[in-house]
């Protein structure tokens, strides 16, 4: 007891001491004595809970409703206001085409919308239901079809088909009569077993060289060896005309021997007429010109069509069309006034057979004759060129890119297929048409991580 007391008493002390302390009220000490905190106990809000838990979690913030979008109008209506404001700084004159050609198309779509609404509201359920019930079958009749095709290719995939040998047909007998006199078959049979002539002896002597005899006229030390596969197709070409021969012989035979004899059983052959063949003169040595590198021709058939494709070749009329085919009648103008150009897949053909061609530059003769007599006009080099190098940015999809060396590279590459004049349409050309796509916004090049990458700006 006595022990508590004396605790109590030195705490009272400390108490009066710190009382008796001339020091002013702290913050603190303000806060907790003077301030109303019944007022600012609250309940803790969701967003605080990750304060006061060791595992957060994600919460969901439930902002201000969302923004109303607005109509495609008003977004071409301010661009149209901000334009012809600021025409006077910067005309931009392409930019307010596009802007009236928009607002045109959203004029038209409005209206075509209310049409098709009103001929829906006009047309009555049970019409619709006849049409609905068509198409489920026709789209059942297109599944079954499908998978029937699925599994023949499954099939074929599994037990593939022997190939057939193509047999070539025998020629017809030609009408002409042969040229030789036919011979009885007497003389056919002498001609068959008349022994072989003696074969040549070898000589051995100690001078062979010396008695050698150059012949300038053979010709077939110096001619190539024919090709395996144009050796078979000689032979066999060989044998067929023998066959044939033989045909005539054996016809011309039998239509002598039916026919009835005349009064003069005596007939006079014509004497062949001997044509003593031309003395061949000796092989001009000739020097051998470089074998010249071939440019590769876009394959054809290579490109698959898709909207991206076709998203394509609408900017390649729009932007190179009287370059692609000078004179079209077709309407690039988007209007719908004059005929539509033609699709991906005509374009691609179209541009495959200009960029089959060779390019070759005019030349001073072709230029004065042209002035007399009015030519067709053929593809211009420029044009076989840019026309090549369309083809190649299309085989490369989907991306539809290319390094810009490769692009040179295929460019001078088919520019030197012309030969001699290779010199003339590669370096300046080449690049001349490469940068003359980039000026009319047909291609782009883009350049970053240290290569520059050839693709259409669509």
């Amino acid at each position: 007891m006595l022990q508590h007391l004396d605790r109590i008493g030195r705490y009272t002390d400390a108490i009066r001491a710190t009382a008796s302390c001339p020091l002013p009220p702290s913050p603190f000490t303000r806060a907790v004595l003077n301030t109303s905190l019944g007022d600012r106990i609250r309940e803790i809000e969701p967003a605080e809970l990750g304060l006061f838990t060791p595992q957060l979690a994600r919460v969901e913030f439930h902002g201000p409703a969302p923004r109303k979008k607005q109509d495609p109008e008003v977004y071409a209506q301010a661009a149209y206001t901000y334009i012809d404001r600021y025409n006077s700084v910067r005309p931009m004159p392409r930019a307010y085409a596009q802007v009236v050609a928009i607002l045109d198309q959203l004029t038209a779509t409005r209206e075509n919308i209310t049409a098709l609404t009103a001929a829906l509201e006009q047309i009555q359920p049970s019409e619709l239901k006849p049409l609905a019930d068509q198409e489920e079958r026709r789209v059942h009749d297109l599944q079954a079809r499908l998978a029937d095709l699925k599994q023949r290719k499954d099939a074929a995939a599994v037990h593939p088909k022997p190939r057939k040998r193509l047999l070539r047909q025998k020629p017809a007998a030609a009408p002409e009569p042969p040229s030789t006199p036919v011979q009885s078959s007497s003389k056919l049979d002498e001609t068959f077993h008349t022994p072989a002539a003696a074969a040549r002896t070898l000589r051995f002597t100690d001078n062979l060289l010396m008695d050698e005899q150059v012949d300038l006229a053979d010709i077939s030390i110096t001619s190539p060896i024919a090709p395996l596969r144009m050796q078979e197709r000689g032979s066999i070409s060989t044998e067929f005309e023998e066959e044939s021969r033989e045909e005539i012989a054996e016809q011309s035979v039998a239509e002598s021997v039916d026919e009835p004899p005349d009064d003069d059983p005596t007939i006079v052959l014509s004497k062949p007429t001997v044509v003593t063949p031309p003395p061949v003169s000796p092989p001009a040595s000739t020097p051998t010109s470089p074998v010249q590198p071939v440019a590769e021709t876009p394959k054809k058939g290579k490109v698959r069509v898709n909207a991206e494709v076709e998203r394509i070749v609408a900017k390649i009329w729009s932007s190179a069309g009287d370059l692609v085919m000078p004179g079209h009648p077709f309407d690039i103008s988007g209007a719908g006034s004059g005929k539509k150009p033609p699709r991906a897949k005509e374009t691609i053909a179209h541009l495959q057979t200009i960029a089959a061609l060779t390019p070759t530059p005019a030349s001073p003769s072709t230029t004065v004759s042209s002035l007399a007599v009015p030519a067709p006009t053929a593809p211009t080099p420029q044009q076989i060129l840019t026309a090549h190098l369309l083809l190649s940015l299309l085989n490369t999809g989907p991306q539809f890119s290319m390094p810009l060396n490769k692009v040179k590279e295929s460019l001078a590459a088919k520019a030197s297929t012309s030969g001699g004049a290779g010199i003339v349409l590669g370096g300046q050309s080449t690049t001349r048409v490469l940068y003359g796509c980039v000026a009319k916004r047909l291609v782009k090049i883009e350049r970053g991580a240290g290569e520059q990458i050839v693709k259409f700006d669509v």
